[in-house]
């Protein structure tokens, strides 16, 4: 959980601490009015691009300025889904063309991907609006390739697509007559399965450790070009009013609202395709009106809390059923989790290289 939201944060272009912004409230307030149990709320990629490019389209690129913007966002996103919920809106996921939602999260797949590889090579590009100006970017820039960080980077990449594919990949017949997954654990019974499943599920903890670490042994040995998170604000969790100081500079343009309404049906169908999936798993039902609330209700949660907008996220729902989830509860101590981690951590994680962050925004994205 905790490292996902610092990389999406990153992402959408904000500093990495609102990424546990907007996880906290969320989940503590999805877990009293949402209806699938094992649900995760918070930053997902696809919420992520689409924030970070309706800022990039409004020229906010000061910190304090795409904090505000992303609030004010996560508090419309809040609005919209509350008025849809109210409206019965819910049943309408009944009729959604589940290719075209697929089409669209595949294209977005490609420009999340592309814009987090320029710190795989350790390059400082500007952030574009297209992902074929990345694309030009790199290749103009690729004599410009910071080789430690490119190794680094690519590692990390690896081992979190090796253990994605491993974890899928079906039966242990269908391993064993698999040229590279038959050299692994095959049989589900064996603790050494048991294991590598384990950091699988936890994959996201292990790449920022890995990162960690190896960054830190390239700074004994004397190479200190690896970029790292940086400065963090590690005050902690703070009341804010969304778009405080900006207000006037946001609401006179449309394009938020536009926006916050993409992100308030992609979010809300997103949420819904993860829950018909584990609720039919633990056979039982939800309300998808309820939902709709549900997810209001966190995102405007998230916006006083200086986060911004989120929704049921697939990735970190599963490894929540791995690990025994049955009721909302599990969101709560989840949340109690990003508390601890809000106070505690974020001063060792402007250690973390951003090389060790991007693979996790990518891996989610293929």
């Amino acid at each position: 959980l905790v490292p996902q939201c610092l990389s999406f944060a990153l992402l959408a272009g904000l500093p990495v601490q609102c990424g546990l912004y907007a996880s906290f409230a969320p989940l503590l307030a999805y877990a009293m009015f949402g209806t699938i149990r094992q649900l995760q709320v918070g930053p997902t990629a696809l919420m992520c691009l689409i924030s970070g490019q309706a800022l990039d389209s409004l020229g906010v690129n000061e910190p304090d300025g795409r904090m505000a913007g992303a609030s004010l966002m996560a508090l419309l996103v809040g609005a919209i889904s509350l008025a849809l919920g109210a409206l019965r809106f819910g049943a309408v996921a009944n009729f959604m063309s589940h290719s075209v939602l697929s089409a669209f999260c595949s294209a977005a797949g490609i420009t999340i991907a592309t814009s987090q590889v320029k710190h795989l090579f350790g390059l400082t590009l500007p952030r574009t609006s297209y992902w074929w100006e990345t694309v030009l970017l790199l290749f103009e820039h690729f004599g410009e390739t910071h080789w430690p960080t490119l190794v680094l980077g690519f590692s990390i990449l690896g081992m979190l697509l090796m253990l994605k594919y491993w974890k899928s990949a079906g039966s242990a017949e269908q391993r064993r007559g698999h040229r590279l997954w038959r050299c692994f654990p095959t049989d589900r019974t064996t603790a050494s399965f048991r294991a590598l499943k384990l950091v699988g599920d936890m994959s996201s903890l292990v790449a920022v450790l890995l990162g960690g670490f190896w960054a830190a042994a390239y700074r004994l040995t004397g190479e200190d070009g690896v970029r790292l998170v940086g400065g963090v604000d590690s005050s902690g969790l703070v009341l804010v009013l969304p778009g405080g100081g900006y207000l006037s500079e946001f609401l006179g343009d449309n394009t938020l609202f536009v926006s916050s309404t993409m992100i308030a049906v992609i979010g809300f169908l997103e949420t819904v395709a993860v829950g018909s999936k584990f609720a039919a798993q633990s056979k039982y039902t939800f309300d998808p009106n309820q939902e709709l609330v549900a997810l209001g209700l966190s995102n405007v949660a998230s916006a006083v809390f200086s986060g911004f907008p989120g929704t049921g996220s697939f990735s970190r729902t599963a490894v929540n059923v791995s690990f025994g989830a049955t009721s909302s509860l599990a969101g709560a101590f989840s949340s109690l989790l990003v508390l601890v981690s809000t106070y505690l951590l974020l001063p060792a994680i402007a250690l973390l290289p951003l090389a060790s962050m991007a693979p996790i925004i990518i891996q989610g994205a293929i």
